[in-house]
């Protein structure tokens, strides 16, 4: 690998995505994420979480890999469902700790009211 380029900022996936701390500085709210995944029983989960770092690994010409470290919130405790269908997502409860990393043509952009 040649250089690691972080970032306030990127592009990808048809999102613009921000890590955490320009988010409350702008107007906008941007780094909302979400990602889908298979989980230790085979079954697809989704799990919440915002941005707190932009990577972009580069390993030569033409080959970047972007990679975000988020804050996640955990699934049984911080995510559940109301009376309307809406997904309730409680960012006090933060889960995952360990594996902060994912891809950024795996994730999503959501928002947070």
């Amino acid at each position: 690998m040649d250089q690691i380029t972080t970032w306030q900022t990127y592009d990808i996936n048809g999102f613009t995505f921000y890590v955490n701390s320009k988010d409350k500085k702008s107007a906008a709210q941007n780094s909302g994420v979400r990602c889908v995944a298979l989980d230790e029983n085979g079954e697809y989960t989704t799990y919440y979480g915002f941005v707190h770092e932009i990577w972009e690994l580069d390993y030569g010409v033409n080959f970047q890999i972007p990679v975000f470290r988020c804050q996640w919130v955990e699934g049984q405790r911080g995510v559940s469902v109301d009376n309307y269908g809406l997904r309730i997502v409680d960012l006090s409860k933060v889960g995952y700790k360990d594996d902060p990393w994912v891809l950024g043509n795996h994730i999503a952009q959501v928002f947070y009211a």
